[in-house]
Parts: C-alpha cells; sequence; structure tokens
C-alpha cells in the first residue's frame, strides 16, 4: 500500500505532464549528481479521495536491486480545493522534493530515513513525508503480479 491513509483506496494517477515535468526538473537539477552516483530520478503519483500523494526515487542505472532513496510526500485532499490550490501544492511538492534531495547530497554521509510517516509545515501548509529505501518501480510490479483483488483484501483487513 503506497497511500498514508489506510481508508485511501483505488487512487487516480497525477496528469503524466505533471509526472514528467518534475522527472525532467530533477534529473536537470540534480544532473552532477545524477552522473557521479550513475543514478535518476523517477516519480509516480496519485490522486486519492483523501490525499494526494507523490513519490521520488532516486534509482541505479546499472543494479535495479541496489537501493534507492525514496522521498513520499502526502497531504490532505482539502489542500486542493480550489484551482488555485492545486497549482500553489504542486509547487510546494517541488519545493519540498528539492529542500529533502538538497539535504541528502549536502552530506556524503547521509543515512536518515524516516520510513514511518512524519509532519511537516512548509508555507503554512501541513505536508506528511517518510523517507525509505523502497524501490517504488518493485512495489508496482508486485501490486500489478498480485492483481487488485489480493490489494483490496489487504485494504480490508486494514480497515477492520
Amino acid at each position: 500500500m503506497l497511500a498514508r491513509k489506510a481508508s485511501s483506496k483505488s487512487g487516480k494517477n497525477l496528469p503524466q505532464d505533471w509526472v514528467e515535468g518534475l522527472n525532467r526538473l530533477l534529473n536537470d537539477t540534480y544532473e552532477k549528481e545524477c552522473k557521479l552516483h550513475k543514478r535518476y530520478f523517477d516519480v509516480y503519483g496519485q490522486i486519492f479521495q483523501e490525499e494526494l500523494l507523490v513519490i521520488v526515487s532516486w534509482l541505479t542505472e546499472q543494479d535495479e536491486y541496489t537501493y534507492p532513496i525514496t522521498c513520499f510526500l502526502s497531504c490532505e485532499a482539502d489542500q486542493m480545493a480550489t484551482e488555485q490550490k492545486v497549482k500553489e501544492t504542486q509547487k510546494n511538492f517541488v519545493d519540498v522534493t528539492g529542500l529533502f534531495f538538497d539535504e541528502i547530497f549536502a552530506d556524503p554521509d547521509w543515512n536518515e530515513f524516516e520510513p514511518v510517516w512524519q509532519e511537516v509545515t512548509y508555507k503554512n501548509q501541513n505536508y506528511f513525508y517518510k523517507l525509505s529505501r523502497e524501490n517504488i518501480n518493485l512495489t508496482l510490479e508486485a501490486n500489478k503480479l498480485l492483481g487488485d483483488e489480493f490489494l483490496n483484501e489487504e485494504e480490508d483487513e486494514l480497515d477492520q
């Protein structure tokens, strides 16, 4: 389960142009770090009834089993009540992602993973994040293999 809230079921993918734009921005902005470590950024996002979720993984080019650094960001759906709020939230997600990776790249010995959801306030908005070693691409592939039936059973167990 990718979502922060157990009640979040079957989200819709974020618009592909926004996801690709963030993907390009991160790979261009951190091009030096990507080349040095032979890694690249991969972005995934979903909109659930209860929340917006964006996941950014920094993956290795050569070995898909090498641990990535993955940043999960989430906010409450009510923070996106208007089109203006949606644009503001999307911009803030880009900014917060950059802040996390700036901190990570500033310290060659960085190892401060937060695998449990934490709350952070940015520009008077509340966001939630976790930093993990999860390879989101492998998780998505596993979810496809297991199918919707397994995922729905898992969500039902969480709801009880």
